[in-house]
């Protein structure tokens, strides 16, 4: 027995050793809970500290910035649940597929683990869940189609997702609105109501390019009528233009031309046989 005491006492000094020394990594913080006092109010930064064994316990919470996300996809995030479930205010059941980035304030670690202890992602997630689903209820689904409105609730949800995240001792940094799903339904509603209106533009198309070709129409009748005119103007002022009008005409046609009746005497002229002389 007297041989086992020396061995007994180094387990014990290392056991206290072990106790005492604490090292917290990069990017850590660190909270102390005293058995008589309580939580200590000043966090600890990275490095080494000492503690009194078997009196303090180091509690270390990790104060990178960290993305949390709402969705079945993301793997480089760390994933608070599936895609929030909110309600239009066109009731409209949406899926909303964000993620959040957020950071520990060093300084309110203490306070964070007084009134959170260090399971907080749960109280993160249900504020976040809380919130996004107070935003979507002030907006349609149909606005939601939208890359304006999208921007709204995403600026809607920073502004008021800010305070709340600080008082429970974290930064938010940024929040991202990844993909917003709709109900079968309702996507098959909206597909049909595109194609309606769809069909109404092409009938209004196809209305003002009638009303265009009747235009022309009338001034092509207009151009005509005017035409006819200036010809009998100038045929009732000159009875040669007609002759020559008509000479041009047979010059130009491939028809065979009969003879006619000369329009000064009673002479028959065989026209096709002058030409072909000609």
């Amino acid at each position: 027995m007297k041989n086992k005491t020396p061995i007994i006492v180094v387990f014990l000094v290392l056991a206290g050793l072990s106790q005492s020394v604490k090292v917290i990594p990069e990017g850590r913080t660190g909270v102390i809970f005293n058995l008589k006092g309580g939580v200590q109010q000043k966090a600890l930064a990275e490095g080494l500290h000492y503690l009194i064994p078997f009196v303090q316990t180091l509690i270390i919470f990790d104060t990178r910035i960290i993305t949390y996300s709402f969705s079945n996809n993301i793997e480089d995030e760390t994933r608070l649940g599936e895609p929030i479930v909110a309600k239009t205010k066109d009731g409209q059941i949406v899926g909303i597929e964000a993620s959040i980035v957020t950071q520990m304030i060093k300084s309110q670690a203490p306070q964070v683990y007084q009134t959170l202890r260090t399971d907080y992602q749960p109280v993160l997630k249900s504020k976040i869940g809380k919130v996004m689903q107070e935003i979507i209820a002030g907006h349609v689904a149909d606005a939601l189609y939208t890359e304006e409105t999208r921007k709204t609730v995403t600026h809607e949800l920073l502004e008021y997702l800010s305070g709340s995240f600080k008082q429970s001792g974290f930064e938010l940094k940024d929040v991202f609105l990844r993909k917003i799903e709709f109900s079968q339904e309702y996507i098959d509603a909206i597909e049909r109501k595109q194609i309606a209106l769809q069909k109404a533009q092409l009938a209004q198309i196809k209305k003002a390019i009638a009303v265009k070709e009747k235009q022309i129409e009338i001034i092509r009748g207009e151009a005509i009528a005017q035409q006819v005119e200036i010809k009998g103007n100038a045929i009732h002022g000159n009875p040669s233009v007609a002759e020559l009008e008509y000479l041009d005409m047979i010059e130009h046609s491939d028809k065979k031309v009969p003879v006619i009746m000369g329009l000064k005497g009673n002479t028959l002229v065989n026209l096709d046989k002058l030409l072909q002389q000609n």
